[in-house]
């Protein structure tokens, strides 16, 4: 009975130090896209000096995401962003304001990748506890949020992470835990291919 207790204990502190990351990412992402369309909109205004300070504010969340779980398209965010400073402090505008919106749609795939790899991850956690039923519905979440993001961007690794997902829920609905763990690990390496 206390061996079950310390198990449910070290479980929950573990989702409860998933969350956090994720969130914290969330926020970080959250934060670049919104001084990223800041960017923007100054840029289209042709007031290059402002890109470069939102560019910049976007720059530090976006880095700060990588840090905390580097995926493809958040450090193509961070090198737009970065492109986006060299040209405002040239006085470009115009092509500050390009780069601003390279950024801003890479920064969105990333987010809808980041919530897809925490669903994606919560559902391996419960297919490794035996919990069929409960990973599926976290694999469709990850599915929801992968989707999302490819209606912005094509990306072979995010299909392919999809469609490992999809035969992940597909072995879920046949109570083969085992099977759709492994098929919604393989799934998950994609997303930072």
């Amino acid at each position: 009975m206390r061996r079950i207790l310390i198990a449910g204990l070290i479980a929950g502190v573990a989702v409860v130090l998933a969350g956090r990351q994720a969130l914290a990412q969330d926020g970080h992402l959250a934060q670049a896209i919104e001084q990223t369309e800041e960017a923007i909109r100054h840029g289209e205004m042709g007031h290059a000096s402002v890109v470069v300070q939102h560019a910049e504010q976007a720059l530090t969340h976006a880095n700060m995401a990588v840090e905390e779980m580097a995926t493809p398209h958040a450090e193509a965010g961070a090198a737009s962003l970065q492109e986006a400073i060299d040209h405002g402090n040239m006085d470009h505008a115009d092509v500050a304001t390009t780069k601003a919106n390279e950024a801003l749609t890479h920064l969105q795939v990333a987010n809808h990748v980041a919530q897809a790899i925490q669903h994606g991850n919560e559902a391996i956690r419960h297919g490794e506890m035996g919990h069929a039923s409960v990973l599926a519905e976290h694999a469709e979440i990850a599915v929801s949020h992968a989707e999302m993001a490819l209606e912005i961007v094509e990306d072979a690794h995010i299909q392919m992470a999809v469609d490992g997902l999809k035969s992940a829920i597909e072995h879920a609905g046949m109570d083969h835990a085992d099977v759709a763990t492994e098929q919604a690990q393989g799934a998950m390496a994609h997303f930072t291919m």
